[in-house]
């Protein structure tokens, strides 16, 4: 019998351990796609170039607590895939703690990484509407906070925009946004 529980904890563990690389894996396929298609969204802003105080936008990836790593592989990984450019809008990606981000007004464009706390999530996204800067969330629940929008990889990709911040915010973007995204209150 000893046997028998031996196998029937290995397989348990077995499955376990596939289970934890499929979610690392699938959490890693979804930074990778925000990385990809976050930038071509920002340059469907329409008043992406009264945001810039020079010839580069800044795209900030922010980050709470400790998790700047996170935030400036994210960063370096955008930069690279793009290399400092989309469509004909130049761009640099910078990590900026949500303290670095409510006092710089030179951001064209927000995007908070994974596991913020909720009073971060609501002050990037006060603050994001305030400033007319879109803002985006790696996790799709922080939009009922006020958060403008997130990518989530389902059946297939799907942008949500949250259609109260649209409006609060007074965004503007090019409607090829509106025919690919999911508007939700």
């Amino acid at each position: 019998m000893d046997k028998k529980r031996l196998e029937i904890l290995m397989r348990i563990l077995f499955l376990f351990f596939i289970g934890f690389f499929i979610a690392e894996a699938d959490q890693s396929f979804l930074v990778n796609t925000h990385i990809r298609m976050l930038p071509k969204i920002m340059a469907l802003d329409t008043h992406l170039a009264s945001k810039a105080a020079s010839s580069k936008i800044i795209f900030a990836i922010v980050y709470d607590s400790n998790k700047k790593a996170n935030a400036q592989s994210i960063a370096d990984e955008m930069n690279r895939v793009h290399n400092g450019k989309i469509s004909t809008i130049s761009f640099t990606a910078v990590a900026l703690s949500v303290e670095e981000l409510m006092v710089r007004k030179e951001t064209a464009f927000v995007y908070l990484i994974q596991q913020c706390n909720s009073q971060s999530v609501k002050k990037v996204a006060a603050w994001g509407i305030a400033n007319t800067v879109p803002t985006f969330s790696y996790d799709v629940n922080d939009l009922e906070f006020g958060i403008l929008g997130s990518i989530s990889v389902e059946r297939s990709t799907i942008v949500y925009i949250n259609k109260n911040t649209l409006k609060e915010g007074k965004f503007r973007f090019n409607d090829t946004l509106f025919q690919i995204a999911r508007l939700v209150e």
